[in-house]
């Protein structure tokens, strides 16, 4: 979805203001953004930012639904399974080129046009699984909350390999029988297969709840 460009105060477009934000929050993290120092790093007034956005959570939402925009819906013509795995690596690739903004889009109930887009998509796809109406709110935001969540993980640092001293941690410890089982296991894991395993698992749940509906 594209956004509309606005033209306000001093001539400036909106939608630069927001790429701008984007960057400076890529630059430097969440904590401590403001109107001030973003208006700082842009090179324009906090007035200019408050005229656009009325305040720094309308920015942060505008920023967030631009993280929106790139997400494309696909063909509503394919299964809705794979719609839904198409959306949510798309979420995946957007987490790895904005980590810094990507936990703008679990703050807020929704951030504006491109959300709701995405969410209508989300929902179609749930209907099309064969979910009665009233289940598709809870389970859409269980599936959405999921999928980001891994996406969080991922880029957080959740998922990256044990250190030799938690490896030894563990090791030390009587009563993890089954964990140090597993340890050559989560030494080999990689991003993927847990990403994957989300997927298929969601899918799975997906599947078994629309069949007890029928």
């Amino acid at each position: 979805m594209k956004a509309r460009h606005t033209r306000g105060q001093r001539g400036l477009i909106a939608a630069d203001l927001v790429r701008a934000a984007l960057m400076e929050i890529e630059r430097a993290g969440l904590e401590g953004f403001s109107l001030r120092c973003a208006a700082r790093a842009i090179g324009c007034d906090v007035a200019t930012l408050s005229y656009h956005f009325g305040s720094k959570e309308g920015l942060e939402r505008a920023v967030a639904d631009s993280l929106q925009a790139e997400v494309h819906a696909p063909q509503r013509s394919l299964p809705w399974q794979e719609r839904f795995v198409a959306i949510a690596r798309t979420y995946r690739k957007i987490a790895k080129r904005h980590p810094n903004a990507f936990a703008l889009l679990l703050r807020f109930w929704t951030t504006g046009p491109s959300d709701l887009q995405v969410a209508e998509e989300w929902h179609k796809i749930l209907f099309d699984a064969g979910l009665p109406e009233e289940e598709i709110p809870a389970l859409g935001f269980a599936t959405y909350a999921a999928i980001l969540g891994v996406c969080s993980g991922e880029i957080g640092g959740l998922l990256s390999k044990p250190s030799a001293a938690e490896l030894a941690n563990i090791e030390q410890q009587d009563d993890l029988p089954l964990t140090k089982k597993l340890l050559p296991i989560f030494a080999r894991l990689r991003d993927e297969d847990v990403f994957e395993a989300a997927i298929t698992n969601i899918l799975l749940g997906i599947e078994a709840l629309a069949a007890q509906k029928k």
